[in-house]
């Protein structure tokens, strides 16, 4: 089949693996002793800067050293345009290969200004902009690739994942139906991301669907598939895929990107080679080759970091904590190292242990949801509401248009009776943002049945549920202008929306959801319907 399964995953670990191969395996590029960079060969080239040698596992010194010789003997005559291209795109494509990007890509560019006609380059800068999130650039490459070598299907491949990722949609939809010969589950996947994004969920789901029968290791598939489910209101099937989301994607089998693997030697051929496998899910497979990089560099955090991660994903629960704690002893400040092992305690109930860890993980990266919602799952279990209200409130300060996290921080102080503070909250963002249904519907309930009578407003709480419920008529949504009728004394017209809220999430067969509103009805089946409050 003319494709695999990698990139990078949706998933906490897998993320946080990614930030360990690249932020401690890989050193940046910094000023080497010999020499600092490769000067430009000619007029309009770019300096090409090298990484510190001295600071590089032997066997790779040595083989950018053997490259940086084998340019200097290139350019030490007068070479044709033709090798001195070679030459700098040999060198881009090592630098590449190590993640060494501040170099491969001036490299890259002039092998490109030396051989215009010549795909291999434009499609390589294509491939490095879309690994840095320059995806109008990435999409400028990739078509130049597509023009120079029509048949360059993994151009195209690609191409439609950086339209997705800038939300052009049509255009995206344009390439993946164009390699469906090619490359059929990577198309199916990219057609139903499409549709997904366009809300027409029965599509999305017949095509992921087609994509996770055909490659049933790319488990980040479900994820998107639940999503689909949840549009359609099928939230049992929703709730079937998220339990089944992994770390396993899609890509293309593409040669030219490919190839720069074979280059990779030492250390990081292991360290590549295990993340590889990791995000293909295989956890085996990436523990043995992460095993072979801690053999060949015992002192490497990455590779201890790494191995631990995967070790964890295979149950092996005392090898993943021994290895992160030597990783943490060589560097004590390592954020994956401190994440990976506060979830995995976490996730053996020793959340007293894990708090401290992911606490050392969350102080260094506040942004990184990941951890922060691992960070708060523990503290609540240790019923620490008021430390994980300080963490919510925290992460908020430095995204503070984060739907999600304003909610769960609503919610949170709303069940330590901080009414007022959450109803403020909610109305500053629901100002801002009206069209934000999860917001306007947690404010609409708080209005409807705060405890604190002072902050309800149950005629608001039904304006805005009315409006939530026509935008979006779900079970749920009904079941919030029930709450608001209740608060306004409406008893019977309360009784009627929470029993038409019941029948429909029977028909959208979520028995979970309507067993739960089932239980809820009792309360509006009586003259007094109106919440108590105090």
């Amino acid at each position: 089949m003319m494709y695999v399964v990698s990139g990078f995953s949706r998933t906490v670990i897998a993320a946080s693996l990614f930030a360990a191969l690249v932020a401690t395996a890989l050193p940046a590029a910094q000023e080497p002793a010999d020499p600092p960079s490769i000067a430009p060969a000619g007029s309009g080239l770019l300096a090409v800067p090298l990484p510190r040698i001295d600071e590089l596992e032997p066997a790779v010194s040595d083989q950018i050293r053997e490259q940086y010789r084998s340019f200097i003997d290139v350019t030490a005559g007068k070479p044709a345009t033709r090798a001195l291209a070679d030459a700098y795109g040999s060198m881009g494509q090592l630098l590449h290969a190590y993640e060494f990007l501040d170099g491969a890509e001036p490299a890259y560019r002039n092998a490109a200004r030396l051989a215009p006609g010549d795909g291999r380059w434009p499609h390589l800068l294509g491939f490095l902009c879309q690994q840095t999130g320059r995806l109008d650039e990435a999409a400028g490459f990739y078509r130049e690739a597509s023009r120079l070598q029509p048949g360059d299907r993994a151009a195209a491949a690609q191409l439609g994942a950086v339209y997705l990722g800038l939300n052009r949609l049509a255009e995206a939809g344009q390439q993946f139906r164009g390699i469906t010969e090619i490359f059929p589950a990577v198309a199916r996947q990219g057609l139903g991301e499409v549709a997904l994004r366009e809300g027409k969920f029965a599509d999305a789901i017949d095509h992921l669907a087609a994509a996770l029968q055909r490659a049933p290791q790319a488990s980040s598939i479900h994820y998107s598939l639940a999503m689909a489910y949840r549009g359609l209101g099928r939230m049992d099937q929703a709730r079937s895929h998220l339990r089944q989301r992994g770390p396993g994607e899609l890509r293309p089998a593409d040669p030219i990107v490919d190839g720069l693997q074979a280059l990779v030697r030492g250390e990081r051929a292991h360290v590549i080679q295990g993340r590889r496998a990791y995000e293909a899910g295989r956890f085996q497979e990436a523990a043995d080759a992460f095993s072979k990089a801690v053999a060949a560099s015992p002192a490497s955090v990455a590779a201890r970091v790494n191995l631990g991660m995967a070790l964890a994903q295979t149950g092996d629960a005392v090898g993943a904590r021994g290895h992160l704690e030597t990783a943490l002893r060589l560097d004590a400040d390592n954020v994956t190292a401190h994440a990976g092992l506060g979830m995995m305690l976490a996730r053996l109930g020793r959340d007293d242990e894990a708090v401290d860890h992911l606490r050392a993980a969350f102080d260094r990266t506040p942004e990184d949801a990941g951890i922060r919602t691992e960070l708060v799952g523990s503290l609540l279990r240790l019923r620490r509401n008021d430390d994980a209200i300080e963490v919510l409130a925290a992460a908020r300060s430095i995204d503070p248009d984060d739907e999600g996290l304003l909610v769960n921080l609503s919610i949170l102080l709303a069940d330590r009776e901080r009414y007022r503070e959450a109803v403020t909250l909610l109305d500053e963002a629901h100002a801002r943002f009206p069209e934000r249904a999860a917001t306007a519907t947690t404010l609409a309930r708080l209005l409807a049945s705060s405890p604190d009578l002072s902050v309800r407003d149950g005629r608001r709480a039904l304006a805005i549920a009315m409006d939530v419920y026509t935008r979006e008529p779900t079970p749920v949504r009904r079941e919030t202008v029930a709450m608001s009728l209740a608060e306004l004394g409406r008893c019977d017209e309360a009784a009627e929306w929470i029993r038409r809220a019941v029948t429909e999430a029977a028909q959208l067969k979520d028995t979970m959801e309507s067993a739960r509103l089932r239980g809820e009805a009792a309360k509006y089946e009586t003259a007094s319907c109106r919440p108590p409050g105090r």
